[in-house]
């Protein structure tokens, strides 16, 4: 017996010397076939020598009118260098995204092709099978999509504070199984192409009762909404992607329930610039938790277009059983302002003060997790602008009911179309490998 293993080790090794190395992927990928369904054209054939070398294509959807959608409201509307993406990703076949997680089918993106699909509510049948995973590789354009309650996000009453309209045929898609209709899921956060990945976090142990409250601050956002209380000077960042103030006696503030008895929990915050955060349980004395001017430094942006510009950009984490420990506070106020309100004063772009993003509390352990990977680096659109890192092309990861055969696909519908603009690239669906698949790196 020991003969026979030791025999197949060789075997194994000999192979591996004679086949080129295979890079593991994470999940058995199903691409799903969108080239009945393209609509827009988002990818560029770019000479710099010969700028008429791939005009743009019209939509045929009536709502195009004959005209063209790109990937934004631009007229002709921009689109996606094609001789900027890695050497390895070839369109019109089947590419491993740049984590190695997943595999998408991209369109051939010939020139005269549409290869973009904006959602218009169609059902797209897919290869029949029970799947765990459904991936979107997206973009947004002209700011994060879903955008404001005029858009695609769930409508809130401002009074009472309840979900009026959860909207979920414009932000969602619904899965359709053999067994009948599932339930609508909600697409979340697509981001805009001026940033970076969006790092965030998530319970440790994926319990969501250990969930405080947990969102991005921006206009849209229905627990934006909830718990915006008070602000002076507040204004959004480009489609409300964060909020932010500048100069002396500007500030906003959230008003955050408390669950009755809790004794301890975890602040996390994605925020920049110039921040001084203080908190309050009752709105009236405030003490400071965070400024970076006395605990890091006093930053000054640059003159000139700021997007992109985070220097001191990260997650950050406060401990609140010290405010918490008494188990009887119902109420946290939180209060961003400039902590350099004189800040480098008469240049453009300054002050530059509190930006915040994403904001939450959790009463345990937490993992740092992603609202969408890169799907891969470097890209550049049409106007030959890029930020850090290349545009923002991500996937998305959902959940699927695995114990049903799934057949089709119910897209959003964003007719008419405005902003912000959702463009998807390609939808693949997922399962996990099996120990053998792994074992032979399949």
């Amino acid at each position: 017996m020991r003969r026979y293993f030791y025999i197949l080790w060789i075997f194994v090794l000999l192979a591996g010397i004679a086949i080129p190395t295979v890079h593991a992927q994470k999940v058995v990928s199903t691409p799903v076939d969108l080239s009945a369904f393209w609509n827009a054209d988002g990818w560029y054939h770019y000479d710099p020598s010969n700028p008429n070398l791939d005009p743009g294509v019209p939509s045929p959807h009536p709502d195009a009118g004959g005209g063209q959608w790109g990937l934004d409201g631009m007229t002709g509307g921009a689109r996606i260098r094609i001789n900027t993406l890695p050497p390895n990703v070839i369109p019109g076949q089947v590419n491993v995204t740049e984590d190695g997680e997943v595999a998408f089918l991209l369109p051939k993106m010939e020139i005269g092709d549409l290869d973009v699909y904006y959602p218009a509510g169609d059902t797209i049948p897919v290869p029949p099978g029970k799947y765990k995973y459904l991936y979107l590789a997206c973009m947004s354009g002209n700011g994060n999509w879903p955008g404001s309650e005029s858009d695609w996000a769930p409508i809130v009453d401002i009074n009472t504070k309840q979900v009026i309209d959860p909207r979920h045929e414009v932000n969602s898609f619904k899965p359709i199984y053999q067994e009948g209709e599932g339930n609508w899921i909600y697409i979340g956060t697509v981001n805009d192409w001026f940033w970076k990945v969006p790092e965030w976090v998530a319970p440790a142990s994926g319990d969501p009762n250990e969930i405080v409250v947990d969102w991005l601050t921006y206009d849209g956002h229905v627990d934006d909404i909830l718990y915006l209380w008070d602000y002076v000077g507040m204004s959004n960042h480009d489609y409300g992607q964060y909020h932010y103030v500048n100069g002396a006696g500007n500030y906003f503030v959230y008003n955050i329930p408390i669950p009755a008895g809790l004794t301890k929990a975890t602040l996390w915050t994605e925020m920049w610039g110039n921040v001084k955060l203080s908190y309050s349980t009752d709105d009236i004395t405030y003490t400071e938790l965070y400024n970076s001017a006395t605990m890091d430094q006093v930053y000054t942006a640059p003159a000139g277009n700021i997007d992109g510009y985070f220097p001191n950009r990260e997650l950050r984490s406060f401990d609140l059983a010290p405010i918490l420990s008494a188990g009887n506070v119902t109420n946290l106020f939180l209060k961003f302002e400039d902590a350099a309100p004189d800040n480098a004063p008469g240049q453009a772009n300054n002050p530059w003060g509190a930006r915040c993003r994403s904001l939450g509390i959790f009463k345990g352990d937490v993992v740092r997790s992603s609202l969408g990977a890169r799907l891969w680096p470097g890209l550049v659109r049409t106007d030959g602008n890029s930020p850090q890192g290349g545009l923002i092309l991500i996937k998305k990861k959902y959940f699927l009911d695995n114990t049903k055969t799934l057949t089709a696909l119910v897209m959003p519908n964003n007719i008419p179309r405005s902003d912000p603009y959702l463009s998807i690239f390609a939808i693949t669906l997922g399962n996990d490998p099996t120990a053998v698949e792994d074992y032979m790196l399949h």
